[in-house]
């Protein structure tokens, strides 16, 4: 669920058009089926002019409907409560005298998250004060610090912030997002080398704390409790993976597996499984995917489907279900039949979800038909909704028809929205043509707008063009913005050209502009040599820890030390761990000692165990452990186990225990049945709040090489509430290899809910080899859980392929 209103009714909170970038983008990247991967229906984007009423709505909803994962993201203004200095999330009708009535409370956010379902809640605000949400004590107030993370502290529940307790949040000129999310975006879309072939959100923290330290810009804060650092939020790109490889969601495990089977015949039975689905929403998002699905290899079937699609959303009783329903599928089908799309946008009758839908329509047809396009966005009466439309057309287009663009562009006739437009359209044009872009750029009435728009050229053509890069950043009379720029190229060409970069950063001059508190002169250099630094690590990494010494700000200094020494941990661990002797900072040396012995674990354990047992944050040597136990654990599993019999951490000896029985189950299965005794009599001593996690990592570990283990496991829980969630892990685990035991598990569990989810497992696992079975198992579930599994049949039978 995403919620950033862009424009305030109240003229004490200043508006921040690039929010409706934020929002926008966030959900693109969240559903790219090669990012995120995630369901259009399952993605919410709050309208931005939605009261509290609407976004409470919407978020208990969510919380309700969400099984594995409840994400909530903000952006927007955070505000203190006058008495308690609670933290408050603006909305479009705040009024800053009255948020008791006019804002949401993260509590009720809070509240709302842990009364969920989900495996996982993950909050992510990006919001000025945002540390709030996760305790006091990063302002200073231990004792009131301590009560809010204790209630944050739920199993699966992580937040993250922008900015601590006591900073506001930022946004930069001539970025197209706000600060932290301009840089999560980037990381979400671009990958990262150094995390797996799924991005964390322990990756992400880690990406976001170096960058933003590197920059001056107010530091990340996170709240993480058990595994929840580990779970994987979007594909990464850069791993060694195809980037449809590793799959990001539970809908398309099973259907990988089954890659050769005749699509045409599985759409058949996915469309007549969706028609028994009586529940209209339901049914619309099962009929939706199927339309998806055909549009590459039944395109005859799309226009029926897509009919089907609308009857059935015309049932849906509730009407945010419906406009939601109708938005959704509009978007989807816009590129292939952009009659239909503007048709299903057209019948949604609340306005704001109407706007939203023809602007997303508008963008996604925007490259084939660019009149069509701009047509659609000019109906839009909002001139907010317009604006943002046309913005969006104009960036689509700007590539192939920068003349079109630049027109629609022009039409615009807000000035901000205006100058991302045309800033759009010349970063497109630029590498290709960087005299118009150039010419674009200075065309802009407003000056400040048209450094902007100079810098974002700059910044586009330095890769191809360095000396006309550096000469447009020196043309720019904005002091902050030329800094930046300059900035913006040295990292740029930072890779192939360091003498370049390292000259340019060193070139900034000292001097105070309206940025002063935070993004002073001297930290725009430390930021650009910071970027040099990184980019030679890994072949001159006497150059980069050279660079890296000579910043000024010893903050700073370390920060890129650190870097520089986990990037040749692997192949230098001798320079890495000198480097990490002489920082300062101890948490900041810890983390880099840690890097270090989990870079060299595998092949000098040794080495790793002694690092580990230098660093005094227990929680961190622990961790080290645990990794050199994995590491270890097929070639030495006596090791492995004696170390994990040293952790005082009881969740975390489990969770090694696991690691090392599964690793040695092949070739001595009576091992792994000993590992897995121990690891139970672990996770029965783990802290209350973590002891069912525990114990169902436990079981369900057992679950792949001794069932009927893993299944007395479950059952010997005393508390029955423990027992069934357990066993329904099990069942999930089982699912696929042994549909018949996992039937009969969930015939056992009176919870409905945990038994609806194993049901649920098992008709996704049997769905392409027997639908037919998968169906009869749905239906003998009554009511609305009934239409959850067979809608989960459908997203196996019919995945997304583009």
């Amino acid at each position: 669920m995403l919620v950033g209103p862009a424009y305030y009714d109240d003229p004490q909170l200043e508006n921040v058009p690039v929010i409706a970038n934020n929002i926008s983008d966030l959900a693109q990247v969240l559903t790219n089926e090669k990012l995120g991967g995630f369901n259009p229906f399952h993605c919410i984007a709050v309208p931005s002019a939605a009261g509290v009423a609407q976004v409470g709505d919407a978020l208990v909803r969510a919380a309700e409907e969400a099984e594995d994962l409840l994400l909530f993201y903000y952006a927007g203004h955070g505000l203190l409560g006058p008495r308690r200095r609670e933290l408050y999330l603006s909305l479009a009708a705040t009024r800053h005298d009255q948020l008791a009535f006019t804002a949401v409370p993260f509590e009720a956010v809070r509240d709302a998250c842990l009364q969920s379902r989900a495996t996982s809640r993950v909050v992510i605000l990006d919001s000025c004060y945002s540390g709030r949400a996760i305790g006091d004590t990063l302002a200073g107030d231990d004792e009131v610090g301590e009560a809010v993370l204790g209630e944050i502290e739920v199993s699966g529940a992580y937040t993250l912030t922008s900015s601590p307790a006591n900073r506001a949040a930022l946004v930069l000129p001539g970025e197209r997002h706000t600060a932290f999310t301009e840089r999560l975006l980037a990381m979400l879309s671009a990958g990262s080398p150094a995390a797996g072939t799924m991005i964390s959100l322990g990756d992400i923290y880690r990406h976001l704390h170096t960058r933003l330290r590197a920059e001056g810009l107010p530091l990340p804060q996170r709240c993480g409790v058990n595994n929840a650092d580990l779970l994987g939020l979007v594909r990464n790109v850069q791993s060694g993976h195809a980037p449809g490889d590793a799959p990001a969601a539970a809908d398309t495990a099973e259907s990988a597996r089954a890659a050769g089977t005749d699509m045409i015949q599985r759409l058949t039975h996915a469309e007549r499984i969706a028609n028994t689905i009586g529940d209209g929403l339901w049914r619309t998002r099962a009929l939706a995917r199927v339309a998806l699905a055909a549009d590459v290899c039944d395109p005859e079937r799309v226009g029926r489907l897509i009919d089907q699609v609308e009857q059935a959303a015309s049932t849906i009783v509730n009407e945010d279900y419906r406009w939601q329903a109708l938005s959704a599928v509009a978007t989807s089908v816009a590129a292939a039949n952009p009659d239909r799309a503007e048709h299903l946008a057209n019948t949604i009758t609340s306005q704001y979800t109407r706007w939203q839908a023809i602007g997303a329509v508008a963008a996604a047809v925007a490259a084939a038909n660019p009149d069509r396009a701009e047509h659609m966005a000019n109906t839009i009466t909002n001139k907010d909704y317009r604006w943002q439309a046309l913005s969006a057309v104009a960036a689509a287009v700007a590539a192939a028809n920068p003349d079109w663009a630049e027109h629609m562009a022009n039409s615009i006739t807000n000035k901000d929205y205006r100058r991302q437009a045309l800033s759009a359209v010349a970063a497109a044009v630029a590498a290709a043509n960087p005299d118009r872009a150039e010419h674009i750029a200075n065309s802009i009435a407003d000056k400040y707008t048209s450094d902007s728009a100079l810098a974002a050229v700059a910044k586009a053509v330095a890769a191809a063009n360095p000396d006309r890069a550096e000469h447009i950043a020196n043309s720019i009379t904005n002091k902050s913005l030329k800094l930046n720029a300059l900035s913006a190229v040295a990292k740029v060409v930072a890779a192939g050209d360091p003498d370049r970069a390292e000259h340019l950063a060193n070139e900034m001059t000292r001097t105070h502009n309206r940025w002063s508190a935070f993004l002073s002169v001297d930290t725009t250099r430390a930021t650009a040599l910071s970027a040099v630094a990184s980019a030679v690590a890994a072949d001159d990494p006497d150059r980069a820890e050279r660079i890296a010494r000579a910043i000024s700000d010893r903050s700073t200094s370390e920060g890129v030390l650190a870097a520089v020494a986990k990037a040749v941990a692997a192949d230098d661990p001798d320079r890495a761990e000198r480097i990490a002797y002489v920082i300062s900072d101890r948490s900041t040396s810890e983390g880099v000692l840690a890097a270090v012995a989990k870079a060299v674990a595998a092949d000098d354990p040794d080495r790793a165990e002694r690092i580990a047992y230098v660093i005094s944050a227990k929680s961190t040597s622990e961790g080290v452990l645990a990794a050199l136990a994995s590491a270890v654990a097929a070639d030495d599993p006596d090791r492995a186990e004696h170390l994990a019999n040293t952790m005082t951490d009881k969740y975390t000896q489990v969770t090694v225990l696991i690691a090392v029985a599964s690793a040695v189950a092949d070739g001595d299965p009576e091992h792994a049945a000993s590992l897995i005794s121990q690891a139970e009599q672990a996770a029965g001593v783990v802290k209350l709040h973590a002891r069912t996690g525990a114990l169902t990592a436990v079981a369900t570990a057992a679950a792949a090489f001794d069932p009927d283990r893993a299944e007395r496991i479950a059952r010997a829980i005393s508390d029955k509430s423990t027992s069934e969630g357990v066993l329904a892990a099990v069942a999930k685990a089982v699912a696929a290899d042994d549909p018949d035991r996992a039937e009969r598990i969930a015939n056992t569990i009176n919870d409905e809910y945990s038994r609806v989810r194993v049901l649920a497992s098992t008709a996704r696992a049997v769905a392409v080899a027997d639908p037919d079975r998968a169906r009869r198992i749905a239906h003998r579930i009554p009511g609305q859980a009934k239409a959850k599994i067979l809608h989960s049949i459908v997203l196996v039978l019919a995945p997304r392929q583009r």
